[in-house]
């Protein structure tokens, strides 16, 4: 796949979320009949809604309310092995409610819960791999030698799927995919810098918003005829259900959420009040409070020699509610924009979708 824009006069246009609109289409259907399932290496989810594995964001409690909703929860690693294990376990042992239909569910009936990884951590990954549906690597860019090569480590102990990133281009992809092989991904999650609490796009001039590296890998799967096979997980910068219907219109099948996840009561970020009002902390995995536990200085390529740059921030967010408002919420919104431009379920969303970019003279009038 030919790679352009290296020089400052052919560059490759980056639209953020806020510069697109998704045109209407010829509907059959109400937003009711509208389909939000998908299927992430064979669990069947309700919602395209994965949490994102940060330790302000996910651990057992949101885990288990999303799992009951109908989205997966993705475990922190910013732990220690031990209390990795212990949370996953918790999510497992949790007695699903009678008619809990919306839950999401192993092959045994318990709900369904994924666990982040470092790729140079095999002990970890081989302690977890048992234990959880779904093992995630988490690093901000993977398209690294070493990294690649820890995860083929991990596949051969492990024996599992791993669903990688994160990753920016389709150069990044095609060459994932060739080095590890087809067969051992579960899923590529795109997007680097974009998250409303990192920096690394500030602080090092590189980066590939989400709405970028969900087109890219959209393009670098259809080349290689897998688009149908292997998901697309969005991960950064999804702040409105618009957000998510842009992804899922670029070629994703799921959306990785932190600032709306990290909203909600049973989050694990620290409730506090001002002026009256409820809010939660949220910071940045590579924030200078997230680095404070030493356990991920592997995910910003220092590979744990203790690199001493911030690339998150700390922020105050305000609370939403529960998860399940926040699920419920979503979807709707979501299904009436599925209603909108004609797609019956996600894989139509990226066939029927057609995204537009705004003018500068539209951005400057405010048209949403």
């Amino acid at each position: 796949m030919e790679i352009i824009g290296h020089r400052l006069d052919n560059p490759r246009r980056l639209y953020s979320f806020g510069e697109l609109l998704l045109l209407p289409g010829y509907a059959t259907m109400s937003p009711r009949e509208v389909d939000t399932s998908v299927v992430l290496d064979g669990i069947k989810l309700g919602n395209p809604f994965v949490s994102s594995p940060m330790d302000t964001v996910t651990e057992s409690d949101l885990a288990i309310e999303l799992a009951l909703n109908g989205g997966f929860g993705v475990i922190h690693r910013n732990c220690t092995v031990e209390q990795a294990v212990e949370m996953v376990e918790k999510v497992k042992k949790f007695r699903i409610p009678e008619g809990g239909e919306k839950a999401v569910k192993d092959a045994r009936g318990r709900l369904a819960v994924g666990a982040a990884i470092s790729p140079l951590d095999v002990d970890r990954a081989v302690a977890l791999a048992d234990k959880c549906d779904l093992l995630f690597t988490d690093v901000a860019s993977f398209h690294n030698a070493k990294l690649i090569e820890g995860t083929k480590k991990v596949v051969k102990a492990t024996g599992r799927k791993i669903v990688i990133g994160n990753l920016g281009t389709a150069e990044g992809v095609l060459h994932s995919i060739k080095e590890i092989g087809k067969e051992n991904i579960a899923a590529v999650k795109m997007g680097m810098g974009g998250g409303s609490i990192c920096i690394t796009s500030d602080v090092s001039g590189v980066g590939s918003p989400c709405s970028f590296g969900v087109e890219q890998a959209a393009l670098a799967l259809r080349e290689l005829d897998l688009l149908d096979q292997i998901p697309i997980i969005a991960d950064g910068g999804i702040r409105h259900s618009r957000d998510i219907a842009f992804s899922l219109g670029l070629g994703a099948s799921l959306v990785m959420l932190g600032n709306l996840f990290a909203r909600c009561e049973e989050s694990p970020g620290e409730k506090i009040m001002k002026d009256g009002k409820p809010y939660k902390v949220y910071w940045g995995m590579g924030s200078a409070e997230a680095r404070k536990k030493r356990l991920v200085l592997d995910r910003y390529q220092d590979f744990g020699k203790g690199k001493k740059v911030d690339e998150g921030i700390k922020m105050h967010i305000p609370l939403e509610g529960k998860v399940s408002d926040v699920v419920e919420r979503l979807s709707a919104e979501l299904r009436v924009t599925m209603g909108y431009i004609g797609a019956r379920n996600i894989r139509e969303m990226k066939e029927v979708a057609q995204i537009v970019v705004k003018t500068a003279a539209e951005e400057k009038a405010g048209v949403k």
